[in-house]
């Protein structure tokens, strides 16, 4: 059950963030959980619940939780073995970060193939951070102290230092559009691009 702080999160991004297909995401959490070795923050979880996985203005997409790389690239384990093969070694040292370090989970990637992850130090999730590898040429880690959903409405209203992705679609514009990676597939599959409804002579290529 989510908790009233991680509902009252949600619920304030949920101005920033709407969405026209209410379908949330059936997550077996126990299951994902054993096989990660850990549970997941309770945020994720109630935005699990109000919005599931999906994409963002076409500019971030949040990652399906999935427990095992399937060569699916929308999902959790892909991009996080993506994320743990750039982190810093010790050989590697980055400012503001000792090496080495607890591993990182993803849980999202922006259009400019940043990484967005949790750092996964501590034992609580609730108190995890979020980090943003940036690709624009090369590895730079930021660390951010707070959850994915306020982390969200920060870069939505503009209200960290400077906008943390290499795309600025994102930073400081106000209202975002949420459609879920299941309508998001649908609409492609039938030739309209989801993002501005119209039709899209290359909507549907690459689905079976």
């Amino acid at each position: 059950m989510d908790s009233p702080v991680d509902l009252a999160a949600v619920q304030a991004l949920s101005p920033l963030l709407v969405s026209d297909y209410t379908v949330g995401e059936h997550v077996d959490w126990p299951l994902l959980s054993r096989l990660w070795g850990t549970g997941f923050p309770s945020d994720y979880v109630a935005f699990m619940s109000a919005y599931g996985a999906g994409g963002i203005s076409d500019a971030f997409e949040v990652l399906r939780p999935d427990g095992s790389f399937t060569g699916d690239s929308d999902g959790m384990a892909a991009e996080t073995a993506n994320a743990r093969a750039m982190w810093p070694s010790a050989s590697r040292p980055v400012e503001g970060f000792s090496a080495p370090k607890s591993p990182v989970i993803a849980w999202g990637v922006t259009a400019g193939a940043d990484v967005v992850c949790w750092l996964t130090g501590n034992e609580n999730p609730d108190r995890w951070p979020v980090v943003v590898v940036s690709r624009d040429g090369f590895s730079r880690w930021a660390s951010y102290e707070c959850g994915m959903v306020e982390f969200l409405r920060r870069v939505f209203s503009g209200e960290l230092d400077a906008c943390p992705f290499s795309d600025a679609t994102l930073w400081r514009t106000g209202e975002q559009k949420f459609v879920h990676w299941k309508e998001e597939r649908r609409l492609l599959e039938s030739g309209v691009d989801p993002w501005t409804g119209e039709p899209d002579p290359l909507a549907g290529i690459g689905f079976d």
